[in-house]
């Protein structure tokens, strides 16, 4: 769809602003999948290189037994990221919601988006219906099981289909007020 933006880590621009890390999985004790792990490796790739300057973490807290952002964020802090760089949105229920969070609620008008290398053009594509300026960095896939392959794909196409529904009849998504970032306190001078 728009190849033009999609980047390996290592040949990503700088773009300051923050990397938005799409939620997957979590185990049963609370540590992200190895899918998840992936997307939070390339992500803080990013951070370390100076090419974004925070994460927001976008996932599922359906229930309180299952918290996707609370379990990226544990996994960033551990890797070093000073907590105040990570911010938590934890009504990414879908790709579309996490999207328009970033920008409704975190007011972010571009961003680096890191996901499953399958799950980037619908994201981009969403990005785009919303008006946001927005990368794609597939996640690194070194240790992923080929095994499932099969299943993300066939998931994602037919997500992909929800995608174009629900760009065109967008779903209501539970927009709180607009939440401070770390550029609200810490401006790039």
């Amino acid at each position: 769809m728009h190849h033009q933006q999609i980047y390996r880590a290592e040949d990503m621009p700088p773009v300051g602003g923050p990397v938005l890390v799409l939620g997957a999985g979590v185990y049963g004790d609370g540590e992200p999948t190895e899918l998840l792990q992936g997307r939070l490796r390339t992500a803080l790739d990013l951070y370390r290189t100076g090419k974004v300057r925070w994460f927001l973490v976008s996932g599922d807290n359906r229930h309180p037994s299952y918290n996707e952002p609370q379990a990226m964020r544990r996994w960033l802090v551990k890797q070093g990221v000073p907590p105040t760089h990570i911010v938590s949105d934890y009504a990414g229920l879908r790709t579309w919601d996490s999207l328009k969070r970033a920008q409704a609620v975190f007011g972010q008008r571009q961003v680096v988006i890191v996901t499953s290398d399958f799950h980037l053009p619908r994201a981009l594509y969403l990005a785009d219906r919303l008006g946001l300026q927005a990368w794609g960095v597939p996640a690194s896939t070194e240790d992923r099981p080929q095994v499932n392959r099969f299943r993300y794909w066939t998931r994602e196409y037919i997500a992909r289909h929800l995608a174009l529904w629900d760009a065109w009849f967008p779903p209501d998504v539970r927009l709180g007020p607009r939440e401070p970032t770390p550029d609200d306190w810490d401006p790039a001078s």
